[in-house]
């Protein structure tokens, strides 16, 4: 699990299985795991890619081909598929080929563009094929499937795709079991992360400049005035954590600020069920899926105002928004709940209620498989692809 690209894929699988779909994941090999096993009724393939580049840009490229030969093995073994579904543009190239070979349907979950990841900034080469990636995968698909109203407008405006080729299904979340034993275990993790009778914070994701780790580091330093002893747990991994470093050492909180790394999904429902708050001050968020994992956890939220954390995420009624990009409007919200715990409890209860009505796993499955089906129906109802025998290389018919 990297990021919620690999938490979705994970989640959203396992209940469209439920729907009598029969689905086979292919995704790299990552530590000792086995190449072929089925979990949640899902046919999970692993691909050794044997990757040595250090730019992901030509690490995907190395990948392309061992993708290919292990999507075509796959495809001759089960005997074609109906549909070939894949999530941003990692493996968009991969993808477009099997459409192309098979003429098979194509739908594409686009969870973030490089536009957005930095900003509108694609001057670099790297930035610019994966732009292009992008763009080429939103004009193959049949159709798009993004997350939030937010990334509708973006994939419209930047690559022009039409309004009625476009998806909007949120991102979901389960609702876990309490991660606890008793009050007494509760307390003694509590413990391990803030020793002191003052505010823990916590935060989760990719150690990247868009996340705004940085602000909220500063932020901290600025709490730190009311609240000397209050707290810091940032978890993830990322190239930007040697900066995030320097960062809590030019505000003086480098000792109360801990980087935990890659973190079990147990160990992160404890620190979201004994943090004060989990705050997330993205510069860049196509939708905020930490969000509603906090939200199913009862823990307060503090959320930039950007993207698709503001759908997720409804002002003083289930979360605070705060500016972008202001270290002065995080301490505000940090401070906003410190200082007023019934409305933060308020707040708790409706954002938790909201997240088992909307957002549960089953409805966004239902909604997936909805169109898939729209989709095979509208490919049967056409000519292309259909006069080929089933399973076969269209290419390899003239």
């Amino acid at each position: 699990m990297v990021g919620g690209l690999g938490r979705h894929v994970a989640d959203i699988t396992a209940h469209i299985a439920q729907h009598d779909v029969e689905i086979h994941l292919l995704t790299p090999v990552s530590g000792d795991v086995a190449a072929y096993e089925v979990i949640g009724g899902v046919h999970i393939h692993r691909v050794d890619v044997h990757e040595h580049a250090f730019d992901i840009v030509s690490r995907v490229a190395g990948a392309i081909p061992q993708f290919l030969r292990a999507a075509h093995r796959l495809w001759q073994a089960v005997g074609a598929f109906d549909i070939i579904h894949v999530h941003d543009w990692l493996l968009a190239d991969v993808a477009i080929e099997l459409k192309h070979t098979y003429q098979r349907p194509l739908i594409a979950t686009v969870h973030a563009i490089e536009r957005g990841r930095h900003r509108g900034d694609i001057s670099s080469s790297e930035s610019q094929v994966i732009d292009s990636i992008e763009w080429r995968l939103t004009y193959e698909a049949w159709r798009v499937i993004v997350c939030s109203h937010y990334m509708v407008q973006q994939l419209h405006h930047e690559f022009h795709v039409p309004l009625d080729k476009l998806d909007m299904i949120p991102n979901g979340v389960d609702i876990p079991v309490y991660p606890f034993a008793d009050d007494q275990h509760r307390a003694e993790v509590r413990q391990r992360y803030q020793p002191h009778v003052a505010p823990l914070l916590f935060a989760v994701g990719r150690l990247v400049h868009e996340k705004g780790w940085h602000l909220l580091i500063r932020a901290l330093g600025e709490v730190s005035h009311r609240f000397p002893e209050a707290r810091l747990v940032l978890a993830g991994v990322g190239a930007y954590q040697a900066e995030l470093h320097r960062v809590a050492l030019d505000a003086g909180v480098d000792e109360r600020v801990h980087f935990a790394g890659f973190i079990s999904d147990t160990e992160r429902n404890q620190l979201y069920a004994v943090a004060d708050m989990a705050v997330f001050p993205s510069l860049y968020e196509p939708f905020g899926i930490v969000a509603l994992e906090a939200m199913a956890l009862r823990c307060p939220v503090v959320v930039s105002d950007t993207g698709g954390l503001r759908e997720v995420v409804d002002l003083h009624r289930t979360g605070l928004l705060v500016e972008s990009d202001s270290v002065a409007s995080l301490v505000w919200g940090v401070h906003h709940i410190l200082d007023h715990p019934t409305w933060s409890a308020q707040r708790v209860a409706t954002a938790y209620d909201e997240v088992r009505q909307v957002y549960g796993w089953g409805t966004i499955a239902t909604a997936t498989v909805a169109v898939y089906r729209r989709v095979i129906a509208a490919w049967q109802g056409g000519s292309w692809g259909h006069w080929q025998v089933s399973g076969t290389p269209a290419r390899e018919q003239s």
